[in-house]
């Protein structure tokens, strides 16, 4: 028994309450080195009370580790617990003081209380739904649509300061598309006032952008949704702001004596545009200069902004840009002001790498899962086999409670990224990407025009305008079904994930919930892949693959969903 590879402590993942009388407990071991993990617990203070003993369960494991939980359950809301650990004729046990032959009271790990502010509280209709990305500007031009004379030809490709006119009624003319494909929430790129076609750099937080159709086309877009039993969801920027924001405006003119200096980050007054002395976004976009996010005023303004807007709007949910960057006591405060105007508001993160900190109940409710994204696409490229990709996606997961899990945004494309139908080159490897989104555990965001298999390079080719003409085509077709599919299945939205090691070039894995089970096989391969899938009730396949039996035949390049 390696036991230099255990590991736990009595916090963050490895012990946190799922009840008001629930402790889920979480071991880490060496990869395939135990045969056996029990934990033993009890009360705190029931110092003669036998300690109970319940096996747990492997959900994990990375390259190097396994990782098993257990759910223990004491009325008295107070634990002490310790692990027994089995390889073979081997037994040894895992206390607070390391191994121990002799366990007393102390040795024990304790989880002293579990208070109701330490359970997760994430807004359960966003849980495995599909989330929808519109880039305004660039989906559909409605009833606020610019002449031809003013604004591009909608299948020009874009550059970095062209409107092309789309706007939030173009949004309404096409929610049946977006119902027919199972989406659940709608995630608009900024829509505040702002002098460039993306709106990151904006100059009135209270005012939906005109050539948007302003605030009656906003309220008009929610009702609309709501009507359909979906949501909205707003982009939030409060790292950084325009620099014709009149805050950032009155300290260029009056410096140091400005009542906003303190507000931005500033190493030297006067402000020098031309020479930057003041931070922005990411350091390099002088016309975005960054907020002073500890400042207790700034603090106040834009997390006052935030409510107000969440008010009288009635969203469902903010995406919060860079929000890595911003100070956890902003985002803190911005978590109790959103949630004191509406509880169930869902609150995701821009974050691109771990984000574990921000997801520990007081912040955030999500994050945007890139990490799937990386590994999905160099699985797709070829670049790992299945046994990598399982190992790093697992790996990513371990940092995260197993509640959140339903939760995190998984992603193949965004505005930020190139598009993939142009990195993998065909309908086909989009498609089965597409699939993999669609079926893994999480939230799958879908990138407009993804669903149709858009091309585009890096940003701003990634922005062209939407593809209607392309919604018709067989691969738009095929990614519909089975995104409306995830949409009806409980298991596809809920369920646990168990990794299934067929082959190299093939991902499968099952989904399960209570007594519901699928199991989706994702052949990149040039080889039929023949897999006994115990039991078909039910098989949402593409084109090809045959069933017979229990056994399913997974053509090359195809896919199968087999419940």
């Amino acid at each position: 028994m390696d036991t230099s590879a255990i590991y736990h402590i009595n916090e963050h993942v490895y012990a946190y309450p799922v009840g008001k009388d629930r402790l889920c407990v979480r071991l880490r071991t060496k990869r395939n080195d135990l045969d056996k993990v029990i934990v033993h617990y009890k009360n705190i203070y029931a110092h003669q009370e036998i300690a109970r003993q319940l096996p747990m369960e492997r959900i994990l494991f990375d390259a190097h580790h396994d990782y098993y939980e257990a759910t223990l359950q004491v009325a008295e809301k107070r634990f002490k617990y310790y692990f027994e650990l089995h390889r073979g004729r081997e037994r040894k046990f895992y206390t607070a003081d390391g191994f121990l032959e002799e366990i007393r009271h102390f040795n024990a790990f304790f989880y002293p209380y579990i208070n109701t502010d330490d359970l997760l509280d994430v807004p359960t209709w966003l849980q495995g739904e599909i989330v929808y990305q519109v880039f305004v500007d660039r989906f559909y031009r409605g009833k606020h649509a610019i002449t031809s004379d003013s604004g591009q030809d909608w299948h020009i490709r874009p550059d970095r300061n062209t409107m092309y006119g789309g706007d939030l009624y173009g949004v309404i003319k096409k929610l049946d598309h977006l119902q027919r494909i199972g989406v659940k929430a709608i995630y608009l790129n900024p829509i505040f006032s702002s002098p460039s076609y993306h709106k990151y750099d904006i100059d009135d937080y209270e005012t939906i952008e005109d050539a948007f159709g302003g605030e009656e086309a906003l309220k008009a877009l929610v009702a609309s949704a709501h009507e359909r039993g979906m949501k909205v969801i707003l982009d939030g920027v409060f790292n950084h702001c325009s620099n014709k924001h009149p805050w950032f405006q009155d300290v260029v003119t009056r410096g140091s004596h400005s009542p906003y200096a303190d507000w931005f980050i500033i190493d030297a007054f006067p402000i020098n545009e031309r020479e930057p002395n003041y931070d922005s976004f990411g350091g390099v976009v002088p016309s975005m200069p960054k907020f002073n996010s500890t400042h207790p005023e700034v603090i106040e303004a834009l997390t006052d902004i935030a409510a107000r807007l969440t008010k009288r709007f009635n969203i469902d949910g903010w995406r919060l840009d860079v929000a890595d960057e911003v100070s956890h006591t902003f985002w803190k405060v911005f978590r109790k002001k959103i949630k004191a105007v509406r509880t169930d508001i869902v609150i995701i993160g821009e974050i691109w790498n771990h984000a574990s900190r921000w997801l520990q109940g007081d912040e955030m409710d999500s994050v945007t899962n890139y990490k799937f994204r990386e590994w999905a696409m160099r699985f797709a490229k070829a670049e790992i086999g299945a046994s990598t990709f399982w190992e790093k996606t697992q790996a990513n997961l371990a940092l995260y409670k197993r509640p959140l899990y339903p939760y995190l945004i998984n992603l193949i494309g965004s505005h930020d990224t190139a598009r993939s139908r142009t990195v993998l080159g065909d309908d086909t490897a989009h498609m089965l990407l597409m699939a993999m989104m669609l079926t893994f555990e999480g939230v799958p965001l879908i990138y407009y025009g993804d669903e149709v298999g858009m091309d585009g390079e890096e940003d701003p080719d990634n922005r062209r305008a939407m593809r209607w003409d392309l919604v018709d085509t067989q691969l738009a077709h095929d990614i519909a079904r089975l995104a409306t599919y995830r949409s009806q299945s409980e298991a596809l939205k809920h369920g646990h994930t168990t990794p299934i090691l067929l082959d190299e070039e093939v991902i499968a894995f099952e989904r399960s919930i209570d007594n519901t089970s699928v199991q989706v096989i994702i052949n990149f391969s040039t080889r039929n892949i023949v897999h006994d899938a115990k039991k078909v009730v039910d098989v949402h396949v593409s084109d090809g693959a045959e069933t017979s039996g229990s056994t399913v035949t997974i053509p090359a390049k195809s896919y199968a969903v087999v419940g």
